[in-house]
């Protein structure tokens, strides 16, 4: 088996693993990882990973979370439909740079990521389980607009923004980021890079089968830990990915 088949399905394991252990999707790491080691264009690796996050990657972390799914799910309709219209959106704007610009905002956004996940994410008080619907409309299509633009579910931006500006329980705040990425939220983005042929389908099918397979055992050990250490490291990783792109 070639090298580069292996290595995908490792980086799909890893990433579902860690995706359902922090509620994240993982996609700035599988983007990376595509362009940097791979060698592929950058709008063809951010195609990808968006096709991947079309399957319901997130199935598996999700079952372990029933209770906070439940009492959320107005909330993850609306940001699934906000994203997913938004989204488009994003990827029609990413077409608009060069590939070799698209990585410079790339790397940008690898640093910025890192730098949210090492703010503290203490409660203030009691925290809420669920936060306004206005506002889960307009949190749905910001990211969604991010998401389209740089290939990435935005699950890591949902995360902190649940938990430091609305407050919302740990858990709550995992399963919401992980409903809303659970159905084809990203089909309005997948449509444009589906028009300019930025897919690679094979790595799509071994990234999806990988992250879903690993995804419950993450969710598992994630609803009982707390990932501070996860998030130093992730953060870390970020960083160096960042300058990576840079030089």
């Amino acid at each position: 088996m070639d090298w580069s088949l292996l290595a995908v399905i490792l980086l799909g394991v890893v990433i579902g693993f860690a995706g359902g252990y922090a509620g994240i999707g993982g996609a700035p790491f599988m983007i990376a990882f595509l362009v940097l080691v791979l060698g592929m264009p950058q709008h063809t690796a951010q195609g990808t990973v968006l096709t991947m996050m079309l399957g319901p990657m997130s199935l598996m972390a999700l079952l372990t979370m029933k209770e906070e799914v439940k009492h959320q799910w107005k909330h993850i309709l609306v940001g699934i439909v906000a994203y997913a219209v938004f989204s488009y959106f994003g990827a029609e704007f990413a077409f608009r740079f060069s590939d070799d610009g698209l990585k410079k905002y790339f790397a940008v956004m690898l640093f910025l990521t890192a730098l949210l996940q090492l703010l503290p994410f203490e409660q203030r008080g009691e925290p809420v389980k669920r936060i306004p619907l206005g506002w889960m409309t307009i949190t749905g299509a910001l990211a969604g607009l991010i998401g389209g633009f740089f290939g990435v579910g935005a699950g890591v931006l949902f995360i902190p923004v649940f938990i430091l500006l609305f407050n919302q329980h740990k858990n709550y705040a995992r399963a919401l980021s992980l409903g809303i990425l659970l159905p084809p939220v990203s089909l309005g983005a997948f449509v444009k890079y589906y028009q300019m042929h930025a897919i690679h389908w094979l790595y799509v099918f071994i990234l999806f089968v990988g992250y879903f397979i690993a995804n419950r055992y993450g969710a598992k050990f994630g609803n009982r830990a707390k990932p501070k250490t996860f998030k130093v490291i992730y953060s870390l990783i970020l960083i160096l990915l960042g300058g990576l792109y840079l030089i």
